[in-house]
């Protein structure tokens, strides 16, 4: 794919892949396409400043935000907790709405759409009585009947509640504001959510929702990439569609094993905005499309269970070929979570269409191969004896396996001792091999060969 000059988004899970890469580009060629993207790079990229300026239809539509950051909260889960509980739609749902809500808020009022002032605004909104204290300051202050000294302190206490915060500075300038109809409507929302909805949920919901979204958001107020790299500015080099457009190589060098969750963090944000822009292409209207490759060793630690399942349906029809490597299909039960952790490692899997099995001794994933390979019916030679002992030969046809679970543990794994060969089964549906036409076939790969 490095020769065919495909682009590529890699994303790094150990410490030694960025080398790897780096020389497979070199041998190919193509080390001038190559974009480092790491803590010595100087690279930025604010993932929510992109959504909101980049070109193309949908840009600045807040659902996009809300996406990406349950994207980071899913991953938040799977790192912290093992995975979603029974009740986990309510407090998704809930969370959802005061990301959308918040972000919504701040476009409204020209404010810049980023983790700050998001959280600020959510540090600061109304609890409890609070907005009843708020209306009736501003109804006293506006009160004729009052007396003028009582209306003064009235106006007084209002000014330097507003001044003291920035939610209420906001709140006070989408409240003034003429929208045209459609902002207007939107207004209107977030001004109720905010004053009426959210202040009247119960203290303990409010709370759980409220430490949800700051679980999300807390990494950004650490020292360390995702506040220095993620938070403010993009960089040129990194626009996603850059990957496809100018044939780019975006290396995404943020090792787990060097910066753990931040470095999952870093992984997906920006997997997941290349993943929206590969699916917002419209490759028949590209002069001369490249195909794009996403690439991810070690995936049960970037998986996004619904983002990925989902666009992996309509991968191919925007040209992108995507490699997911993990070393048995348990990893992906367990990441995916929930009551429908296997339905979604599936429906995944299915449409991952070229796959390869190397030696495993994980009883799932051998069994798993062997019933999607499939059965046929084989001949089975028997020995009959009769009462004299005398022998006789029959031949009976039974259903097996084409390829048995066992199998798969007697491959060859590479190394000194086998001669530096590794042996692969490989299946693509719609595909046989060799003279035998099976629906599979044993490869051999050189450790040794560049």
């Amino acid at each position: 794919m490095l020769k065919a000059g495909y682009g590529f988004c890699v994303l790094c899970a150990k410490p030694d892949e960025r080398k790897r890469w780096l020389n497979y580009a070199n041998e190919t060629g193509r080390g001038n396409d190559v974009v480092l993207f790491n803590k010595d790079s100087g690279l930025k990229f604010d993932f929510l400043q992109y959504e909101m300026e980049r070109t193309g239809e949908g840009a600045g539509d807040v659902i996009n935000i809300v996406n990406a950051l349950m994207s980071l909260n899913e991953q938040n889960k799977i790192h912290q907790t093992g995975g979603e509980s029974k009740d986990e739609a309510f407090w998704n749902n809930a969370t959802r709405r005061l990301i959308g809500r918040t972000a919504t808020f701040l476009r409204l009022a020209g404010e810049a759409v980023n983790i700050r002032n998001m959280r600020r605004i959510v540090a600061e909104c109304f609890r409890g009585k609070e907005s009843d204290i708020y209306d009736l300051l501003v109804s006293k202050s506006k009160n004729p009947e009052l007396d003028d000294l009582e209306r003064n302190q009235a106006q007084f206490d209002l000014t330097r509640l507003i001044n003291s915060s920035f939610f209420l500075t906001l709140f006070e300038r989408i409240s003034a504001h003429a929208f045209g109809v459609d902002d207007q409507e939107d207004a209107t929302m977030v001004l109720t959510y905010f004053k009426r909805e959210f202040p009247r949920i119960s203290e303990r919901t409010q709370s759980i929702i409220i430490e949800s979204f700051n679980g999300i958001v807390e990494p950004w107020f650490n020292r360390g990439i995702l506040k220095s790299q993620f938070s403010d500015g993009i960089s040129a080099d990194l626009l996603p569609e850059n990957i496809a457009i100018n044939k780019k190589i975006i290396i995404v060098d943020f090792p787990i094993k060097e910066f753990g969750l931040s470095g999952i963090y870093a992984a997906t944000i920006y997997k997941t905005c290349f993943q929206a822009a590969m699916e917002r292409r419209e490759v028949h209207l590209e002069p001369d499309p490249t195909p794009a490759c996403l690439w991810i060793d070690e995936y049960q630690s970037f998986c996004s269970p619904l983002t990925d399942s989902l666009f992996q349906v309509t991968a191919r029809s925007a040209w992108v070929a995507t490699v997911c490597i993990t070393q048995n299909i348990n990893n992906l039960y367990f990441v995916m979570s929930g009551n429908e952790a296997q339905a979604r490692a599936k429906s995944l899997l299915g449409n991952l269409n070229l796959k390869f099995f190397a030696s495993n001794a994980d009883y799932e994933t051998n069994t798993w191969g062997s019933d999607m390979i499939g059965k046929h019916m084989a001949d089975v030679d028997g020995l009959q004896y009769s009462d004299k002992m005398e022998i006789s030969k029959t031949k009976n046809q039974q259903i097996q396996y084409r390829i048995s679970p066992d199998h798969f543990t007697t491959l060859k794994t590479g190394r000194k001792a086998n001669n530096y060969i590794v042996e692969t089964v490989v299946f693509k549906a719609g595909k046989v091999w060799g003279a035998a036409n099976d629906n599979y076939a044993q490869i051999e790969f050189n450790q040794l060969a560049s």
